[in-house]
């Protein structure tokens, strides 16, 4: 078996590695067949959080507690390119928590929530909902009429939770109202919620951090699904890594120049959103305009308290049931996500990663995953209207109907089946043609490949800052009308970064 030939790149990591102590304490070899974009989901909702964090700390130079919606209005009309970073902030915040969302239904699907990765799943889930409440809190700082009065209706909602979690909700939301300093007209709880939104960041990054820890503990990636009963940690199949071409350990550099590439490929997709669809903002004759209009307790009790997307499933129940029975149902679809990795061990007694080994736990996660979606979109087409107990009883059918069609179908149909390919990641391995024809290449066409590769690199990244530097210096006495187009140019220069550098990953080794 010819062994992989270090790069120059590889020999600097190296040398750092004998002075300051990077590989295996920071992060682990991953093996060939990881290499697909399924793989690095964690690392782009990273990259997403990592982008929101930095203009969020940008915004919030020009934010102020006391009068937040003028504040807002001020940062996009008359702060040079205010109206990009705050339409960035926002949009990096969504792509976090969609992504987020996608990353575990995936490993949902491929069971990495599996022993011994149920603490890093339980983490995992514990990411999720500080990010949602960090969105939750973002969402109201702006102060128009829909975040704040979504945001009140919130509050009295969770007023109704059990276990003495509402007067614990009270306490952290009651603010005295003759407290020196505060402004006559502004909810005073705008600054406490500006206050929380910074420490729910620092949790979130206390939490990446200890959810990266044991991944690293686990070996990195997951083995591909598998149909046997047995270990599934990388370090327990030496022989395949050893012998077998899709599990060989690849160098540092190709994981360093994947991490990258999809920082630069989110960055981008985010600025480019951004920039095109620029949120709640109006591009008009005068220049920029901010289209939401400012909280009144009057124009309040008239406009229909519709939350963000992504609590728009939280929302339905509220809607379909009495506020205390909603609470219930809410506070069991946490626990049961939570427990998952434990109900599937010692419930459902699954003992395979593959899916068709796991009928009942596909089963029930394909009815989370639905009402998830039907939910959403329900509460979204009724704004205000009560839905009553059909919408409960639809999620019960949603349920029922998963496991009265999957359940057979996975247990009696599919799971005996063999899967072909088993050690390349049997069914799951999307990038078999690329591997084949990789493979086929013999050592001068891959070195050439690779030297090409980072000629093209060096030569695009050049002209590519030279040309935005240009850009950026002849627009910015225009900036009210063009930092949109400069953030256009950032987010499609960053998106072909990242295509040069999956080009060097997949393609120069």
């Amino acid at each position: 078996m010819e062994e992989e030939r270090e790069s120059w790149l590889d020999k600097v990591f190296q040398w750092l590695d004998e002075r300051v102590g990077i590989y295996g304490h920071t992060i682990a070899k991953a093996p060939r067949y990881a290499y697909r974009l399924d793989y690095w989901l964690g690392s782009m909702v990273l990259a997403a959080f990592a982008l929101a964090v930095i203009t969020g700390a940008l915004v919030a130079l020009y934010y102020v507690p006391s009068d937040p919606y003028a504040s807002t209005v001020y940062l996009i009309t008359k702060v040079p390119y205010g109206a990009l970073l705050f339409s960035i902030h926002t949009w990096a915040a969504y792509a976090m928590i969609f992504l987020l969302i996608i990353h575990m239904t995936r490993n949902f699907i491929v069971g990495a929530y599996r022993k011994p990765r149920e603490i890093m799943w339980v983490v995992g889930v514990i990411l999720a909902g500080l990010a949602l409440t960090e969105a939750y809190l973002g969402y109201s700082l702006p102060y128009n009429l829909i975040s704040w009065t979504a945001t009140t209706t919130g509050l009295n909602l969770f007023t109704y939770m059990p276990f003495n979690l509402a007067a614990l909700i009270k306490l952290m939301t009651t603010v005295p109202t003759n407290l020196p300093g505060i402004a006559s007209g502004v909810d005073p709880l705008v600054d406490r919620f500006f206050i929380f939104h910074w420490i729910v960041g620092g949790l979130i990054l206390l939490f990446i951090m200890i959810h990266l820890a044991i991944f690293e503990k686990h070996g990195g990636p997951t083995p591909p699904p598998s149909k046997e009963p047995g270990p599934e940690l990388i370090e327990h199949f030496r022989d395949k890594v050893e012998n077998d071409p899709n599990w060989r350990l690849q160098p540092y550099t190709r994981t360093f120049g994947m991490i990258l590439m999809t920082f630069f490929l989110i960055f981008g997709g985010v600025i480019l959103i951004a920039s095109l669809i620029p949120y709640n903002i109006a591009i008009t004759g005068g220049g920029l305009k901010y289209t939401m209009p400012e909280y009144n307790p009057v124009l309040a009790a008239q406009t229909p308290p519709i939350p963000d997307w992504y609590f728009l499933f939280i929302y339905f129940f509220y809607k379909s049931v009495t506020p205390q029975n909603a609470s219930i149902i809410f506070l069991a679809w946490i626990l049961i996500t939570v427990l998952f990795p434990f109900i599937d061990q010692y419930i459902f007694r699954h003992k395979a990663s593959h899916p068709v080994m796991r009928p009942a736990a596909i089963a029930l996660g394909t009815g989370f995953i639905i009402s998830f979606i039907v939910n959403s979109i329900w509460a979204y087409r009724t704004p205000g209207v009560d839905i009553g107990p059909i919408g409960v009883e639809v999620d019960g059918l949603i349920f029922l109907a998963s496991f009265v069609v999957l359940y057979p179908l996975i247990k009696f149909y599919l799971a005996p089946r063999s899967i072909r390919g088993d050690s390349s990641g049997g069914s799951f391995n999307f990038r078999k043609g690329m591997s084949l024809k990789t493979k086929t290449l013999n050592l001068q066409q891959q070195k050439l490949i690779l030297r090409s590769s980072e000629i093209a690199f060096i030569g695009l990244v050049s002209s590519f800052i030279y040309t935005t530097c240009q850009l950026f210096a002849s627009l910015q006495v225009a900036y009210i009308t063009a930092q949109f187009g400069v953030g256009f140019l950032l987010g499609l220069d960053l998106l072909l970064l990242a295509g040069i550098l999956g080009f060097l990953v997949f393609g120069g080794k």
